[in-house]
């Protein structure tokens, strides 16, 4: 067995009814943090490369992207206090085998979403 010396990553998004892809995004680098998404059509994921970034659950574009600094390979979890919506993302090392030359300090980053309009 012999791993890929040029390793991607890819997000896609499947209709559970059908099992149609209805989008796909590519990454540079392994996608190895947890998916999360919210009942306001966004969708969140984390790359080895540092990127946090944000994607319209409908389309798969990209709306937000935010360098940690370090590998993404955990979790991302959102919650509400106080009538505001927040994001939670480790970043740092993820293991040996994704570091790269991008480990990283262990940071936990926290983003407050905005307001949707009714």
């Amino acid at each position: 067995y012999q791993l890929d010396p040029t390793p991607a990553g890819w997000l896609s998004a499947i209709d559970a009814a059908t099992g149609e892809t209805r989008w796909r995004y590519h990454s540079s680098e392994p996608v190895m943090a947890g998916v999360t998404t919210t009942s306001g059509n966004l969708v969140f994921a984390g790359e080895t490369t540092g990127d946090f970034i944000a994607l319209d659950a409908t389309s798969g574009d990209v709306l937000y992207r935010f360098n940690t600094g370090g590998g993404i390979g955990g979790g991302i979890v959102t919650y509400a206090l106080g009538g505001k919506q927040y994001v939670a993302v480790a970043s740092g090392p993820s293991g040996l085998m994704f570091v790269r030359g991008n480990p990283g300090t262990p940071t936990l980053f926290v983003f407050a979403l905005p307001e949707q309009k009714p």
